[in-house]
């Protein structure tokens, strides 16, 4: 994603967080909140008596018994959260109450809070969002539920309640799954590293230039890249192609092709038609978003790496003084592109086995997985492809990657070269364990590596521009990603040093000692090269502590 700092603090605000907000204060209406369940009956609080509470920390008797529902260290931020302003453009807001996926996440938001007559209250509660982005307080949960239309708001509190313990239990199995990755990383064996550091810049120096090559399965005319060339090279250069995020485009990671370009690797950087920074700046900006196509761009991806290498090797020959190996590929993508890149290397995409999983996520108002709704967007398309596998590829890094329901179990199980998967322990878009520390124990490649970046979060990866595409909260970028560049160009160096250049000169960088240093002051890692599902569901069910059986 191509993002931009917000100046508010919105600790309280994720997409994870909206839910579980509303879903823990769901009893807030317009006049008063009546809030049912079979142990107390029905309960009402009086909306003034909350603004008297946020304004005052007075709570009426009726407030202070549904504070008390709250766990502890919430009940202590809910004054704040009542006010707290969420800068949304009334724009993007309306853009996203209509669409598909708004309209999915409200329906399931809308089985909790009810509105007039009992009925799913999502469609409200849209409309009462779009009334407070306009309103001059701007979207508070005060704001929001003062424009709910009808004077009250009825809230499934059984439901409710479950779905706060549901979330409980997903923070808490992620916790769990985390902790054991940091038993198995201290049980790593120390490794004695030579003089030299990837995570600082390589001896070549580079040429960029842009090209331009298409995906015949597309109908968006050409697809541009970036192309960087190292100088000075005796032998032709392995090439490593990037793919970017959601909201991105081929510049998002230009610090990454630099650096790699300085160890005498080409880079290919991408800009994928339809989920870049451009579509998404349209949609942000009013115009409307293509959602019949979004499904064939994520089928697309996969097959715009294969063409984008294609382009390069017609360049080369061509052009023989162009010292580049389009046999020996490597594949780099975050997010979006961390599931792209999966399925270029060979993650294969049951597109039935995608509907059924989706078809139950859909139904399962305890799913807390924020890039579900997404990857269930692939499924549109009437003749899905069947994914690519390149034997040109070599080796893949995936970085915060989103791919448990588009490639599962099953589909990593395919993948065959060398695979790094880089989590971060503050990813509420992706969520380490769903998206990263399952799919890396599906994995049967030999050899794989995961690590986790500490406090690291969805956007540590990326690069931060005042202009960037997304406003996002400080609290969800988390400390400043330039600090974290170090980690991603160090092990990226590394990786594709060892597996394309075959440099074994690198291989000490591939352990636990090196990623650590590298994500240091600022932050820590984990580095791990096995994980046994079976301890790890253990470990999750709460039947063994972290510390890993032999």
């Amino acid at each position: 994603m191509a993002i931009a700092r917000t100046k508010q603090k919105w600790q309280w605000f994720s997409l994870l967080g909206v839910a579980a907000a509303f879903w823990g204060t769901g009893g807030l209406a317009a006049e008063h909140l009546s809030l049912g369940h079979p142990a107390f009956g029905k309960l009402e609080v009086q909306v003034r008596d909350l603004a008297t509470f946020a304004t005052t920390g007075n709570a009426s008797p009726q407030l202070r018994f549904l504070i008390q529902l709250f766990p502890p260290d919430q009940q202590q931020s809910l004054r704040e959260a009542l006010t707290t302003r969420m800068d949304l453009e009334p724009t993007t807001v309306r853009q996203f109450v209509k669409s598909p996926i708004g309209q999915s996440f409200l329906e399931r938001i809308g089985q909790v809070i009810r509105a007039d007559n009992d009925v799913n209250g999502g469609s409200a509660l849209g409309e009462a969002l779009t009334t407070a982005a306009s309103s001059p307080s701007g979207i508070t949960l005060l704001s929001v539920l003062q424009a709910f239309p009808g004077k009250s708001v009825k809230v499934n509190g059984e439901l409710g309640l479950k779905a706060v313990g549901a979330f409980t239990r997903a923070l808490n199995q992620e916790q769990r799954a985390q902790d054991f990755v940091e038993r198995l990383a201290q049980l790593q064996p120390k490794t004695p590293l030579p003089a030299l550091n990837p995570a600082q810049k390589g001896p070549f120096q580079w040429q960029k230039q842009k090209i331009e090559f298409t995906n015949p399965n597309r109908t968006t005319g050409s697809i541009p890249a970036d192309l960087y060339v190292p100088r000075g090279i005796t032998a032709p250069a392995p090439l490593i192609v990037i793919s970017h995020g959601l909201a991105s485009d081929r510049t998002t990671f230009a610090y990454l092709a630099e650096h790699l370009a300085s160890y005498g690797l080409a880079v290919l950087a991408v800009t994928h038609p339809g989920s870049d920074a451009s579509r998404i700046s349209s949609f942000l900006s009013g115009a409307p978003l293509d959602y019949e196509n979004l499904p064939k761009d994520w089928a697309q991806r996969p097959f715009d790496l294969k063409f984008g290498v294609d382009a390069v090797a017609a360049l080369v020959q061509k052009n023989p003084a162009l010292k580049i190996d389009t046999q020996n590929v490597g594949l780099f993508g975050h997010s979006m592109g961390g599931f792209t890149v999966l399925a270029a290397a060979g993650g294969t995409v049951d597109w039935n086995a995608v509907k059924q999983r989706c078809l139950a996520a859909a139904n399962d108002l305890f799913i807390f997985n924020i890039s579900l709704p997404l990857q269930c967007r692939s499924v549109g398309l009437a003749d899905l492809p069947v994914m690519p596998t390149d034997p040109r590829v070599k080796s893949v890094i995936a970085v915060n990657p989103v791919s448990s329901v588009l490639i599962g179990e099953s589909g990593m199980a395919n993948i065959k070269v060398p695979t790094l998967i880089l989590s971060s322990s503050k990813d509420v878009f992706a969520p380490p364990l769903e998206e990263q520390v399952l799919p890396f124990t599906w994995l049967q490649a030999q050899p794989k590596y995961l690590a986790m970046l500490v406090p690291g979060t969805h956007f540590s990866a990326v690069g931060v521009s005042e202009k960037g595409v997304l406003p996002v909260p400080n609290d969800l970028i988390g400390p400043n990603p330039r600090l974290a560049q170090p980690f991603f160009k160090g092990l990226a160096a590394a990786f594709f040093g060892v597996f394309n250049q075959k440099n074994e000169q690198l291989r000490p960088f591939l352990s636990q000692t090196f990623a650590n240093q590298a994500a240091q002051p600022t932050f820590q890692a984990y580095w791990v090269d096995h994980i046994n599902p079976q301890q790890l569901q253990e470990v999750l069910a709460g039947r063994m502590g972290s510390q890993p059986r032999k």
